[in-house]
């Protein structure tokens, strides 16, 4: 009985020993997680994650972040895959095998494009697409295309403004539409528009909401699609809907890829574009005027991921 007694006060030393060892390894990996990858952090930080829940998460969470959170988390992410980032001179990667699973995680960071692109643009003509196209097109590395398909909008370089945030689905209001208390507090000051884009709810309910329609949301863009030289026929306004297209504010050389989910603005307004609160904000339009170029992108195969770019 006494050897019993021993023995169980010997495995309680064991385990304590050990629980201490892995909360100092805990603590030491989200140390050295902050210092190596304050890029990556920064933009968890924005999106509403905290440091710890990244080095906390099991396959499972992961999953979930890939479809909440946008965050390029993948047995090897595609090649096309952009994260947003700041003030990067190279590109960044961290890879870590997630506990328990066979799933091999990574973050990626994406090389920031603003330099490059606010030099190519400097003293450019921004009226002259064949230049602008090719240029962009080189720099990006992806297919951008005044015309595609025969089709092209009225403008190409023009003023875009402030929008609304869409209602998704029959519903939808200020209460339900964000994802996390940080996208509260920044966004819902933009308000709600009073119904569906010129193409309907994005989704048929709350329940039917998938990650890719709060991606498209939130990297919504307007453009007077009624203007375009091809508009007439029903295809023709089929077309543009979710129609992949690229924004340059060229002032500081900032990039996004978004998704045309509304007609507009108005003719007398003079504004040619519109663009969702976070878009307006990814290009800081409000602090260096709002014009921009936009574009289409050609992804047939719908492999260049929506909102802030980087190569």
């Amino acid at each position: 009985m006494l050897k019993f007694f021993k023995k169980k006060r010997e495995e309680s030393k064991h385990f304590k020993a050990l629980s201490t060892k892995l909360r100092k390894r805990r603590s030491g990996v989200l140390k050295e997680f902050k210092g190596k990858h304050k890029e990556a952090l920064d933009w968890a930080k924005k999106k509403g994650i905290k440091p710890q829940e990244i080095v906390n998460k099991g396959s499972r969470g992961l999953a979930a972040g890939v479809a909440t959170g946008a965050m390029v988390l993948s047995a090897g992410a595609a090649p096309s895959a952009q994260l947003p980032s700041k003030d990067l001179a190279n590109q960044k990667e961290i890879n870590r095998d997630v506990s328990g699973s066979d799933i091999k995680a990574s973050i990626k960071a994406r090389e920031d494009v603003t330099g490059q692109v606010k030099k190519l643009l400097a003293g450019a003509n921004l009226y002259d697409e064949k230049s602008i196209t090719s240029s962009l097109s080189k720099t990006l590395k992806i297919p951008v295309k005044a015309e595609l398909d025969g089709i092209r909008l009225n403008a190409t370089y023009g003023i875009m403004g402030y929008e609304s945030h869409l209602t998704r689905y029959p519903g939808d209001n200020l209460g339900t539409h964000f994802h996390s208390d940080i996208e509260r507090a920044k966004f819902a000051k933009a308000g709600m528009a009073g119904g569906p884009g010129a193409w309907g709810y994005i989704a048929s309910s709350q329940e039917a909401l998938t990650a890719k329609d709060i991606d498209r949301e939130k990297n919504y863009l307007v453009a007077q699609t009624f203007l375009s030289p091809n508009w007439g026929p029903p295809f023709v306004k089929e077309w543009f809907r979710h129609r992949k297209m690229v924004v340059v504010n060229p002032k500081n050389g900032r990039v996004v890829v978004g998704v045309l989910e509304d007609a507009g603005p108005e003719v007398k307004t003079g504004v040619q574009f519109g663009g969702s609160p976070e878009i307006i904000e990814e290009l800081d339009l409000m602090n260096t005027g709002s014009n921009v170029l936009m574009y289409f992108v050609d992804d047939p195969k719908d492999q260049i991921l929506l909102g802030r770019y980087g190569i």
